[in-house]
């Protein structure tokens, strides 16, 4: 069987048994480890000593970071602080670099003045996604702080929200929230390769609050609490959430009621870093998956690669194609008109008891800018 770079990297990271050859590379990564967790540490050792310059933006900047590579649930994080943003009398905008994005441009509109003005092959599935169901403006680039000051530009009243933040030593920010799954907070234990941490466990006591996220129940919590509690930094609070699908976007853009095709056969695909998730998810709703196929992470799909999953749902007697919202984003090359009906997952987020402390959270980053002006 073959197997991909994100499953290999994900076997070394479990220390589960595996083929002969496995141990041999668990140790040669293990070296690969300590040079990457060095050069890591170097690079944050010179923002914080003044070797690199380090950046403010003249606005609010909320960053929502990971500490595991893959699959931490930053996106619908993301979507849910600018919502209560603006819940909150704030607006708010989205900054991001724009992974997997194939565009080179400087800064990239991805929606302003109310129009989507940018696919995801320019500007990558994230912000492509976050447009779409935020309507607010969307900015993406390797730049941040130029990414950002284009934004302010535009409305100088927005607070920002930016992804993938936590490891980008070279901009301050006024709020640093990092999403843990809560199901592997600390990614194995160990950073890249020979675990899925982009630095040490010990790097989180820099956030302003960790938010582990689609939890399954209290003693998940429980356990995730255990593991990460060390690593807080005093009066940090510590939130949860869960991540729950109550619709999907029908094949002409329509919102269905989840419950309204319970019992369906369908057949499913999806690019994740979890794919085993998706279907998790998809069951949980009372779909029968009656065919699965997997891509990488961030894949864009081609027209080939649309009609072969089309004819395995057909094949296998589907009522419906069912993929994620971050897919849907990437179907630059249009699905089959005939065949069964593409559909595609709504992910929103609850965080339960939780609620009212996200909110004094965020009131607390803005006071904090506020002050700091």
């Amino acid at each position: 069987m073959a197997v991909n770079g994100q499953d290999l990297l994900r076997m070394v990271a479990s220390g589960q048994a595996g083929p002969w050859w496995l141990s041999g590379l668990r140790a040669a990564c293990r070296a690969g480890a300590a040079l990457y967790g060095a050069g890591a540490w170097l690079d944050r050792l010179a923002h914080e000593r003044g070797g690199k310059k380090r950046l403010r933006l003249p606005g609010p900047l909320i960053g929502v970071g990971n500490l595991a590579v893959g699959g931490a649930g930053k996106t619908p994080l993301t979507l849910e602080i600018v919502r209560r943003l603006t819940r909150l009398g704030a607006p708010a905008a989205v900054m991001s670099r724009g992974y997997g994005r194939r565009s080179t441009a400087g800064v990239s509109w991805v929606w302003r003045e109310g129009r989507l003005l940018a696919d995801a092959h320019e500007a990558g599935d994230e912000p492509v996604l976050l447009a779409r169901r935020l309507g607010v403006p969307v900015a993406v680039g390797a730049d941040r702080h130029a990414v950002g000051l284009a934004l302010l530009a535009h409305c100088p009243d927005c607070v920002l929200v930016a992804d993938d933040l936590f490891q980008h030593h070279r901009l301050h920010r006024d709020l640093d929230i990092v999403a843990l799954d809560a199901s592997d907070p600390l990614g194995g234990g160990f950073v890249l390769p020979r675990g899925l941490l982009r630095e040490p466990p010990t790097a989180l006591a820099r956030a302003d609050a960790l938010v582990l996220t689609k939890v399954a129940g209290p003693e998940q919590i429980e356990r995730a609490t255990r593991l990460v509690e060390p690593y807080l930094r005093p009066g940090a609070p510590l939130l949860a959430c869960a991540y729950r699908v109550d619709s999907f976007c029908g094949p002409h853009g329509q919102t269905v009621a989840a419950t309204q095709l319970r019992g369906r056969k369908a057949a499913a695909f999806c690019g994740l870093a979890r794919p085993e998730s998706f279907v998790r998810t998809l069951e949980g709703l009372g779909l029968g998956i009656a065919a699965f196929t997997t891509f990488a992470d961030h894949h864009f799909f081609t027209a080939d690669e649309l009609r072969a999953v089309w004819r395995a749902a057909e094949k296998a007697g589907a009522q419906m194609i069912v993929c994620t919202e971050k897919d849907r984003a990437r179907l630059i090359d249009q699905p089959p008109m005939t065949g069964p009906p593409l559909y595609s997952t709504v992910l929103d987020v609850d965080f339960g008891d939780d609620s009212p402390r996200l909110d004094v959270l965020l009131r607390g980053g803005l006071e904090q800018w506020a002050v700091a002006r």
